[in-house]
């Protein structure tokens, strides 16, 4: 083959190289693989065996080596070279004219990387990669191990392919731009689409919160007037059984009232449950050893065909919790999944420590973030279908048949929880069965809170003390007049706190203060009582309520010292809680001092 015709095969080659890179880069977006097929397709057009592109780091102003074609490992993405004339790859970026050694060893460059001599290159060629702007992208370079002399046709070719290199690196640079722009919308719209999905869950909370708030209210309201009648039906009844013990046709009725008064008052604290006023008395409790106690009781309960499974943590931290209310819980969660199971399966009871964080607390409102005691109660029961789950704590809601359930279980155990300043969460699928999940305060750092519980005695001890009787309900008024007298007491009566007042500001002896809780009028019960003992420093005091409130019970619990007799009770219970509180120590928590302006005048002197 003639000298020419060599020449012309070499064009048909190199411009075939040039057509097939373009082709290539035009389908391809990936920076990293144009890069590498250009240095492939360049190094094979020139019949070379290595060749490289350096991109140009403004900041360092060096050219890094970021694709390579024969080298071996260490020189891709490591090596660099000065962006000034003291290099060959810098002399082209500076210049922007092509740069041409054909013998390295002859040559001006004394400061040379020695990759060049590990590789034994002895001849380089350098053209620029013009950028997007005013800045170039970099140097493509052709290196040889042995001498060559490059020609115009080399050099023609070289800066052609620098060319269309330096299009398919600015529609690459482009299109990644193209897709971090692409990439930060989707994110914008994944981001408004979960804070649309938490506020739509939170204005969902916030609805079903405010929803069983009023529930809550309402169930309260009516706990606490069928408390006051029950009260009077539970101890009249009590006065005429004692009446007609010698006619047993009339006993067997008195007992009858006395039963439904008895299930009357456990349906108001049911409901009271629920609303969050029933009196707490929580204990550092070991909850490992609570639900060991419960599913004891369980078992025999829930039947043979029921399996009881209990999965404890070891280093499950104590709970600020009424134990006895939390065993009722974990009862009432037991044959809920009882009889979802009519037919047998697994009940299984979980305990560990977990934290609700921030975003958690965020979604639900009515959550402090931070450590809770967890309670899992798994059934693999029938499940609960999507479209009722919201309202499975409402009072009086249940699924069952006629008969079955009162639909108070769960309302109970969601007021304790409440109550407890813990949370509670119920996941169901039909088909697939429930879990409640119950989160409660863990008491680390918590002192262990009073416990004297008053043991109940059947003798009824009375006495001759004065004691002030406070209730705006006449009925109920009269009748604890009246019990209070039989017990050999003296007595006094006021309608309010502003009668009582009148009565607490005179000269007459009073030794114990028997008064309601919630009163209309300008006080309530522990107003009145701060107002009395501000007077009266030694006075006792003994609070009664069918619905309790703030006034007295803080964080769940009473407050030191209160003494709390709840309605109904019987004449035994007032009989006990008298003696009580006239036994009392009268260091209680002290009582606030009068606002400026709105106490009432203090007597010359004060009752003994």
């Amino acid at each position: 083959m003639t000298d020419d015709a060599a020449k012309v095969q070499k064009l048909l080659r190199q411009q075939a190289a040039i057509a097939q890179f373009g082709s290539f880069a035009l389908r391809q977006r990936d920076l990293s693989k144009i890069l590498a097929e250009a240095v492939r397709v360049c190094a094979d057009g020139l019949n070379a065996p290595f060749s490289k592109v350096c991109q140009y780091r403004a900041k360092q102003n060096d050219l890094l080596i970021v694709a390579g074609y024969g080298w071996q490992d260490g020189v891709v993405g490591d090596v660099v070279s000065r962006a000034d004339l003291s290099s060959p790859q810098g002399r082209a970026f500076t210049t922007g004219q092509p740069s041409i050694c054909d013998d390295l060893q002859t040559g001006t460059y004394s400061d040379l990387p020695p990759f060049y001599a590990a590789h034994g290159i002895i001849s380089i060629i350098d053209v620029i990669i013009k950028g997007t702007d005013e800045q170039p992208y970099g140097i493509l370079e052709i290196d040889n191990n042995r001498r060559h002399d490059y020609d115009q046709h080399d050099i023609n070719f070289l800066t052609g392919f620098a060319n269309v290199l330096a299009e398919a690196v600015s529609t690459a640079s482009r299109g990644a731009a193209l897709q971090v722009t692409v990439d930060v919308m989707k994110a914008l719209v994944e981001e408004k689409d979960r804070l649309l999905y938490e506020k739509n869950a939170a204005d969902l909370q916030l609805r079903q919160s405010q929803k069983m708030e009023a529930v809550g209210q309402l169930t309260g309201g009516i706990a606490h007037d069928l408390n006051n009648i029950l009260t009077v039906i539970t101890g009249t009844i009590e006065i005429l059984a004692e009446a007609v013990a010698d006619r047993p046709e009339l006993v067997t009725i008195a007992k009858m009232i006395d039963e439904a008064a008895e299930r009357g008052a456990d349906l108001t604290q049911r409901l009271l449950a629920f609303a969050r006023k029933q009196p707490l008395q929580p204990r550092e409790v070991d909850v490992n050893s609570l639900v060991i106690e419960a599913s004891n009781l369980l078992r025999p309960t829930l039947g043979e065909q029921v399996e009881v499974q209990i999965m404890l943590s070891r280093d499950t931290a104590r709970a600020l919790i009424d134990p006895s209310q939390l065993t009722n819980a974990i009862l009432n969660l037991a044959l809920n999944a009882r009889d979802a199971m009519p037919d047998g399966g697994k009940l299984t009871i979980e305990t560990s420590n977990v934290i609700l964080d921030d975003s958690y607390a965020g979604i639900h409102s009515e959550v402090t973030a931070g450590p809770y005691v967890l309670i899992a109660v798994t059934d693999s029961g029938h499940g609960i279908p999507a479209g009722i789950l919201e309202n499975v704590f409402e009072p009086f809601f249940t699924t069952k048949d006629v008969g079955k359930g009162s639909g108070l279980g769960l309302s109970m155990v969601y007021g304790f929880v409440k109550q407890s300043n813990g949370h509670i969460k119920i996941y169901s699928e039909a088909g697939l069965g429930t879990t409640v999940r119950i989160y409660l305060p863990q008491a680390i750092g918590l002192a262990q809170p009073i416990t004297d519980e008053l043991a109940s005695t059947s003798i009824l001890e009375g006495g001759d003390e004065t004691i002030l009787v406070v209730e705006d309900d006449d009925l109920v008024r009269t009748f604890v007049v009246g019990q209070i007298q039989s017990l050999g007491y003296r007595t006094l009566a006021a309608v309010n706190a502003d009668a009582a007042l009148v009565i607490i500001n005179s000269a007459q002896t009073i030794d114990l203060l028997l008064t309601d809780m919630i009163m209309p009028g300008s006080m309530n019960g522990r107003q009145l009582s701060d107002a009395a003992r501000r007077r009266r420093p030694s006075l006792r005091v003994l609070f009664t309520s069918g619905y309790t409130e703030n006034t007295v019970i803080h964080y769940g619990r009473l407050d030191a010292g209160v003494l709390l007799l709840a309605k109904p009770y019987r004449k035994s219970d007032l009989a006990r809680m008298i003696r009580a509180a006239l036994g009392a120590d009268t260091k209680l928590q002290p009582p606030t001092p009068d606002p400026v302006g709105k106490g009432a005048s203090k007597p010359s002197h004060t009752a003994a």
